[in-house]
């Protein structure tokens, strides 16, 4: 089984020409960790992650003490707005290098490379390169999983 017959295949995008208060709106509007970022042709360019633009207003704060158990609350951590200088940065200057799979890639070498880079969400793309899908480890996990009642004769 390959990864096309695991995947989404409505998936939720931003352009490298995108600002990052466009980005945020998505990932708000669509409840995602994700974004595969396309450029004007639809190519795979980049990924940026929710945990990006968090990083981007919380650095200091996170990297302030080592342990935070003994915190019961930040309070107002919670609500800082990001300066005008973030929110207009463009999606190109956050993004990092996407991994990514073709097609026709299996699904364990998929479920291999969402380990090894510790990731959640994988793009994939055609033979141009062009995004035509995503998947989760629980997408990947699950179509493997469907050989299990097989085995198990449920």
């Amino acid at each position: 089984m390959n990864i096309q017959n695991s995947m989404k295949k409505r998936v939720i995008t931003v352009l490298d020409t995108d600002n990052l208060g466009t980005a945020a709106r998505q990932f708000v509007k669509y409840h995602v960790g994700t974004l595969p970022v396309i450029n004007a042709k639809g190519k795979l360019v980049g990924v940026l992650k929710l945990h990006d633009l968090l990083m981007l207003i919380l650095p200091a704060f996170t990297n302030l003490m080592e342990h935070f158990d003994f915190v019961g609350d930040f309070g107002a951590m919670e609500s800082i707005r990001p300066s005008r200088e973030i929110v207009s940065k463009l999606v190109s200057e956050v993004m990092k290098s996407p991994v990514y799979v073709d097609d026709s890639c299996g699904l364990s070498r998929a479920f291999a490379l969402l380990h090894h880079h510790n990731l959640t969400d994988l793009p994939v793309v055609d033979s141009d390169h062009h995004l035509i899908g995503i998947a989760s480890r629980v997408d990947i996990g699950t179509a493997i999983l469907k050989n299990w009642e097989i085995v198990s004769g449920d």
